[in-house]
This record gives C-alpha cells, sequence and structure tokens, in this order.
C-alpha cells in the first residue's frame, strides 16, 4: 500500500476514499485515473454511503443507473481487488457508528453544502429539498397500499409503534394520535432499551408499525422480525424500497428523505402519518368522533394540560 499526498492507494478506508476521490476530481498527478463516468458514479457512492453498503452489486448498479461491471471496473481502477473490496470500505464505515458526522464531513468536501456563510442561500436550499420530498412522496404514494394500511390500522386487535433515535419522534407522533381514535395502542421506547418483553404479546391479528430510516436501528428491526414470526403484520414506514423494514413486508409506505444534509430530512413522514390518521379517522366517520370525545373527557377529567 502506498501512501500519496493525503490519501492510501488502494484506500482502505471511507476517509481515504473520500480522499482519493477529492483529488481525482482535481486533477492531481497522484490520483487513479478514472473515466469521467467512474469518477462521477464513485462520488454519488459517497454521497449515499448507506446504500453502498447494504445493497447488493446489481441492486446498486440498478440504483445509480449502471451496469453491474461499472461498479467492478471501479473498484479495479481503485487498486482494490474487485466489488466486495469496495464494499467493504462502507459497510466497516457504517458499523462505526459514525454515519452523520461522516456524512455532514463528506458532503462539505464534495461540496454539496454552501459552506461560505450565505444563510439565505442555505435556507433556500433547505426548502427546496424539502418540497422536494414532499413531492416525490406524494407522486410515488400507493393509493392501495395506503388504504390497506388504513384498514390494517383499524382492523388490528392491538397495535404497536416502534421506533428509534431520530425516528422516535414519528412513532410517538403516530401513536399519540392513534390512541385518539382506538384502544390497545402502545408505543414501544427505549428508555432502558427496548423492552422485547412487550413483542411476546403480539400474534395472528395484531399489528406493529415499524418506523426507521437508513441506517436502520438493529432494535426496531428485531422487533419487527420477532412480531412477523409471532404472526402479526407490519405496516413499514420508512424512507428507501431496499431498507430492511421494507423486505419484511408488502405493506410498506415510502417517505422520501433526500438531501445535501448530514441528518433525514423527516417532513414527509410526518406527512405520511398525518395522511393515515385522518384517512383513518374519515373511514371510521362517527366511531371517530365518539373515540375522540371519550379521550378528551379522560383528558379533562385528569385535568391534563
Amino acid at each position: 500500500m502506498a501512501a500519496h499526498d493525503g490519501f492510501d492507494s488502494p484506500p482502505t478506508s471511507m476517509a481515504a476514499l473520500q480522499a482519493l476521490s477529492i483529488a481525482a476530481r482535481r486533477g492531481e498527478a497522484q490520483a487513479p485515473k478514472l473515466t469521467p463516468g467512474g469518477l462521477k458514479l464513485l462520488e454519488q457512492l459517497l454521497a449515499a454511503p448507506e446504500l453502498a453498503a447494504t445493497l447488493s452489486i446489481s441492486a446498486l448498479a440498478t440504483q445509480h443507473g449502471v451496469n453491474a461491471s461499472s461498479l467492478t471496473r471501479l473498484a479495479h481502477a481503485l487498486g482494490l481487488t474487485g466489488f466486495k473490496a469496495f464494499q467493504a470500505l462502507f459497510r466497516a464505515d457504517a458499523a462505526t457508528g459514525a454515519f452523520y458526522s461522516t456524512r455532514a464531513e463528506r458532503l462539505l468536501d464534495l461540496g454539496q453544502i454552501p459552506s461560505d456563510g450565505d444563510h439565505p442561500v442555505r435556507q433556500q436550499m433547505l426548502w427546496q429539498e424539502e418540497m422536494g420530498n414532499l413531492s416525490r412522496t406524494a407522486e410515488g404514494l400507493d393509493e392501495a397500499m395506503l388504504a390497506g394500511a388504513v384498514r390494517a390500522l383499524i382492523d388490528a386487535r392491538r397495535v404497536h409503534v416502534v421506533g428509534q433515535r431520530a425516528c422516535f419522534a414519528g412513532a410517538h407522533y403516530l401513536s399519540y394520535y392513534l390512541s385518539y381514535l382506538r384502544s390497545d395502542v402502545r408505543l414501544i421506547d427505549s428508555v432502558g432499551g427496548i423492552n422485547l418483553e412487550a413483542v411476546r404479546e403480539l400474534e395472528e391479528g395484531d399489528l406493529v408499525v415499524g418506523i426507521s430510516y437508513r441506517p436502520e436501528t438493529r432494535s426496531s428491526v428485531d422487533y419487527c422480525h420477532q412480531a412477523l414470526e409471532q404472526g402479526a403484520q407490519l405496516l413499514a414506514l420508512t424512507n428507501h424500497p431496499a431498507a430492511r423494514l421494507s423486505t419484511m413486508t408488502e405493506m410498506t409506505l415510502l417517505a422520501s428523505a433526500e438531501g445535501p444534509f448530514f441528518f433525514n430530512p423527516m417532513s414527509s413522514l410526518f406527512v405520511v402519518i398525518e395522511m393515515l390518521l385522518s384517512h383513518m379517522a374519515h373511514d371510521m366517520g362517527g366511531d371517530a368522533v365518539s373515540s375522540i370525545r371519550r379521550r378528551e373527557a379522560l383528558i379533562a377529567r385528569w385535568q391534563i394540560e
């Protein structure tokens, strides 16, 4: 392995791979000779490392609109033995738990986040990206899938809602307002770690709503997997069709979360949740009104503010 002005060749880490990419973009003499298409592909992979870490070579190629052989050629051009060695760099990075910090650093280095102190530019960029996420979510919404999810929420005997880390906000929001419309709703929180004992009560006729954005939380995935093994249904709310939760069920609603930011944008998730709740209330009709009134009476009785 040779070191070249701040990067290793072949690269042995994501940091080295990023430095190598920047050197290639600048045309530095010691950088690997990549074709314009190869460099573009590398930068796309670095901007979405969670996909590169988890998808198969064929799925990753389809995601980026190239042939699988393009990924193999890119790996060889970087001095690696093949795609497996290339993907191992992304997987090792994902396993460190530094997803958000490395993503922010990578996006800044690749010039995808304005860094000149121009706050109006950053604000406009954020608005545009969030509007784009909302538009993509609405355009990609499967009305039949939405109707099926609403029906499942109404008909289930018990509903467990699980979402950790950033997705806990969406899980809490859904479970709170869902409890206005029906009984037997349980939020699976992370206080002291996910209580896997709670999943033991789920069986056929029950529903678990799993909310997880990539990089997915293993405890949420494990909870949903155990619920499925016990006969419960799974409704997945996630940001990518290749997410693990999405592959575990045929009932998935996608909320777009794209953008050149270190965090996962959540606006689309809350809109999807609001659509579920509003459609559910509409389908329930007078029963929804009665349920909400009972909840309000309970709140008034206990003087909950």
